[in-house]
C-alpha cells in the first residue's frame, strides 16, 4: 500500500467536507422552532423600530429648518441708515432708496436714523446703532468698515460775496470765514487746503458754523466766505446765487492735493453750473473732491447689502425722480483698488454677470470629461477582456473534466483509468495554480470545483465497476519519476 501524497490528502478532506455538506440537518424540536420564530419577530419589530428612529429625527429636524428660517429668520426686518439732516440732498437719496428697497422686499423696513455729519454717521455706525452710512473717504474710518457705492463726488467749494473783492485763495488771509464744525472731516479738509496754498494759519480767521448758519451769515455779510463740502449742483447754492452775489474760487493746486492724499480726486464745477445768468462760475474752474461712500459694517447680512445695492444701480431712473445725486452713483473701481474692502454682498452684485468657474472653463471640463469618459470606456473594455480571458481559462479546464469523466465512463483497463485519476489531480494543481496567480477569479474556481468532483465521481464508480478501490489502484506518479533518470 503506497503512501498517500499531498494531492490524496487534499483530495481526501475535500471528498470529507462533502459529504458533511450532504448530511441532512437534525430536526429541530417543535418547542425550539417556536422559541426562534418569537426570538425572530422580536429581532424584527426591534429592527424596525430602530429604524424608523432616524425616520423621526430627520423629519423632527426638517419641522424645525422650516420654523426657524420660515418664522424667525423670514420675519421683517429692519434696516437702519444714517441720514443727514432733513432737506440734505443726501437725506433725498436715501430716503428714495428707503422706499424702494421696501418695495422691491415688502420684509425689509429702512428706517433713517437723523444725523448731524459724516463724523456722527461714523461713530453710529461703529456703535450699531445704524447698518449703513454716508461718510467723505478722506474720513477716519474703522476696520470693521466695509464699501457699498460712491455716492457722489464731495466737493470744495469756496464761496465768497463778490463785494468782498477776494479773488483768490492767497487773499483768504485775515477774512473772517465760516468752515464746518472742527469734529468734522471738512474742518481738516479746510485746513489741508489752507496748507497746501502755503497761508500763514495764524492770519486766519475761521468761524465754525453749520451749512445753514454759515448761508445765513454769509448772504447778511458777516462773513466774507464759507467752505464746504458738497455734490455738485448742491441746491443750496443756486438758492444763495439768487439773493447774493457770490463768487465760487478756483483751486489751481487741486492736482498736487491729490498726489499729497490719495482720497482725492480732480474734479471741475462747469460754468453756469449754479447760475445761468449771470453764469456761476463764469468759467469751468477746478477744484478737488472725496468720494462721499455709502458704507456699512462687515458682518451686516450681504442678502441687505445686495439688496441696497441692487436698488442703487437697477432703480436709478426711479431715484433721479427724488434726487439728481441718482445720476452720480458709481460702483467702486474694484480693479484699481479701494480704499475700504467691498462688502461680500456688494460684490455679489457687481460680479452677477461674471461667468462661474464652470460657465468659464466650460470647454476644458468637457474635454476632460471626454477623456475620463473614453479612459472609463478602456478600463471597463480591458476588464471585460480580461474576464473573458478568465472565463475561457476555465471553460477550457471543464471541457477537460468532460473528456477525463466520459474517458472514464468507456475504459476497462485499470491502468487507464488509474492515468485519467492521476490526470484529474494534476488538473486540480494546475487550477489551484492558476487561482493563486489571478489568471482565474474565484467564482470561476468555484464553477470548476463542483466539476471535478462530479469527474471524481465518475472515476469512482468506473472503479466499483471493475472491482477495484482507490487503495488498489497504482498511487499517482511522483514528480521525481516523471523526469528520466541522470
Amino acid at each position: 500500500m503506497g503512501s498517500l501524497s499531498d494531492e490524496d490528502a487534499a483530495i481526501r478532506q475535500t471528498e470529507f467536507m462533502t459529504e458533511r455538506r450532504q448530511e441532512p440537518a437534525p430536526a429541530e424540536p417543535e418547542d425550539s422552532v417556536e422559541e426562534h420564530e418569537r426570538i425572530e419577530d422580536t429581532v424584527n419589530r426591534r429592527g424596525l423600530f430602530l429604524a424608523l428612529i432616524p425616520l423621526i429625527l430627520s423629519l423632527m429636524l426638517a419641522g424645525g429648518l422650516y420654523y426657524y428660517f420660515h418664522y424667525v429668520e423670514g420675519g421683517p426686518i429692519t434696516v437702519r441708515i444714517a441720514a443727514d439732516r432733513t432737506g440734505s440732498d443726501v437725506r433725498e437719496l436715501l430716503e428714495a432708496v428707503a422706499k424702494l428697497a421696501h418695495k422691491r422686499d415688502p420684509d425689509v423696513n429702512v428706517v433713517l436714523i437723523p444725523s448731524e455729519d459724516p463724523a456722527h454717521n461714523i461713530q453710529l455706525l461703529e456703535d450699531g446703532a445704524v447698518d449703513f452710512a454716508a461718510i467723505p473717504s478722506d474720513a477716519v474710518t474703522r476696520p470693521s468698515f466695509s464699501l457699498v457705492a460712491n455716492l457722489y463726488p464731495d466737493t470744495y467749494h469756496l464761496v465768497v460775496r463778490t463785494d468782498s473783492g477776494i479773488k483768490s485763495i492767497y487773499q483768504l488771509e485775515g477774512r473772517r470765514m465760516a468752515v464746518p464744525s472742527y469734529k468734522t472731516s471738512a474742518f481738516r479738509s479746510f485746513w489741508f487746503l489752507i496748507g497746501q496754498y502755503g497761508l500763514n494759519p495764524e492770519k486766519m480767521r475761521p468761524i465754525t458754523l453749520s451749512q445753514k448758519d454759515a448761508l445765513r451769515a454769509l448772504r447778511r455779510g458777516e462773513v466774507a466766505g464759507m467752505f464746504m463740502m458738497l455734490p455738485p449742483g448742491d441746491r443750496h447754492i443756486r438758492w444763495l446765487a439768487e439773493s447774493t452775489d457770490i463768487r465760487i474760487l478756483p483751486i489751481e493746486q487741486a492736482e498736487a492735493m491729490t498726489k499729497r492724499r490719495a482720497s482725492l480726486q480732480v474734479v471741475e464745477i462747469p460754468a453756469g453750473l449754479y447760475a445761468g445768468k449771470p453764469p456761476l462760475p463764469e468759467t469751468t474752474i477746478p477744484s478737488v473732491a472725496a468720494q462721499r461712500m455709502l458704507v456699512t459694517r462687515s458682518d451686516v447680512d450681504p442678502d441687505i447689502v445686495r439688496l441696497i445695492t441692487a436698488v442703487l444701480f437697477e432703480n436709478r431712473r426711479d431715484l433721479s425722480i427724488y434726487s439728481h445725486l441718482a445720476n452720480l452713483v458709481t460702483k467702486p473701481d474694484l480693479d484699481g483698488g479701494t480704499i475700504l474692502p467691498v462688502h461680500e454682498g456688494a460684490l455679489a452684485y457687481y460680479n452677477r454677470d461674471q461667468p462661474s468657474f464652470l460657465q468659464e472653463n466650460a470647454e476644458v471640463i468637457g474635454v476632460l470629461f471626454s477623456i475620463a469618459a473614453v479612459m472609463f470606456s478602456s478600463l471597463m473594455w480591458l476588464r471585460r477582456r480580461w474576464l473573458e480571458r478568465q472565463k475561457g481559462r476555465v471553460d477550457v479546464y471543464n471541457l477537460d473534466l468532460v473528456r477525463i469523466a466520459e474517458q472514464a465512463r468507456k475504459t476497462d483497463d485499470p491502468d487507464k483509468l488509474a492515468a485519467l485519476r492521476q490526470e484529474l489531480y494534476g488538473l486540480l494543481q494546475k487550477v489551484v495554480h492558476d487561482l493563486d496567480e489571478d489568471k482565474i477569479e474565484g467564482e470561476g474556481f468555484h464553477y470548476f470545483s463542483f466539476t471535478w468532483e462530479a469527474t471524481l465521481n465518475a472515476i469512482r464508480e468506473a472503479e466499483e465497476r471493475l472491482g477495484i478501490t482507490p487503495s488498489n489502484c497504482p498511487p499517482p506518479m511522483p514528480q521525481e519519476a516523471k523526469a528520466p533518470a541522470s
